[in-house]
This record gives structure tokens, sequence and C-alpha cells, in this order.
């Protein structure tokens, strides 16, 4: 009975032992994985670092953006207006120049109008003329 509690107790000796030498690997393991922890824990953190100033750049590039769109919106509205301002502009030059036609038309000398102009008086004073020299012939 003695021989088979030592058998019994080799066995369970041995069983332990194993069991012994596959919690030694894995606490190996956990010392391993617990150093790759900490390197994560630190790259984690050097992470955040980074989106913080990310998150930093990213604020003022979109208030420049948004400034680059108010600009760019000014400027297309200046540039509307000035081509109003230019149209305007040309409206008055068309009206300009559609006025000195006019007036160079009026300093221009149009012989048929001069003639219609002058063409009774050219009839009625050689007319008068003639009858007043007919009248003094007649003795009239």
């Amino acid at each position: 009975m003695i021989k088979l509690q030592n058998d019994k107790l080799g066995e369970r000796l041995a069983s332990v032992e194993v069991e012994i030498k596959n919690q030694d690997s894995r606490i190996s393991k956990l010392e391993g994985n617990h150093e790759l922890l900490y390197r994560l824990t630190v790259v984690s953190e050097q992470q955040q670092e980074m989106n913080k100033h990310q998150q930093i750049q990213l604020n003022r590039m979109d208030k420049t953006f948004n400034n680059i769109n108010i600009n760019l919106t000014k400027l297309n509205m200046s540039q509307v207006e000035l081509q109003d301002d230019v149209k305007g502009i040309g409206k008055r030059v068309d009206s300009i120049e559609e006025d000195l036609k006019l007036e160079s038309a009026k300093d221009s000398l149009s012989i048929s109008d001069t003639i219609k102009q002058y063409l009774h008086w050219w009839i009625f004073i050689p007319t008068t003329i003639v009858g007043a020299l007919l009248l003094k012939w007649l003795g009239l």
C-alpha cells in the first residue's frame, strides 16, 4: 500500500513538475507581453500627442481655408462690380460717340440742305429786283 501511495505520489509529483514548467513558460510569455504592453502604451501616448498637434494644424488649415473662401468671394464680388462699372462706362462712351456723330453731322456743310434753306431767297430777291425794274420801266 505504501508502494502504491509512493507511486501515486511520484505521479502526482511528476504532474506538478510538468505543471510548474508550463507555468514558467506562461510567466515568461506574460513577462514578454508586459514589455510589449509597455511599448504599446508609450507608442499610444506618442500617437495621442501627434493627434493633438494634427488637430491643431487641421483647425488652423480650416481657418485659413475659410479666410481664402471669404477673400475669393470678395474678389468675385468686386470683379462683378468692376464688370458692371465697365459696362456703364461703355454705355457712356457709346452715348458720347453718338453725340459726337450728331454734332459732326451738324458741323458738316450739306449743299442740298444749304440750297433748300436759301432757295426761296435766291428766287425771291432776283424776282423782286426784276419786278421793281419792270415797274420802273413801266413807270408805275
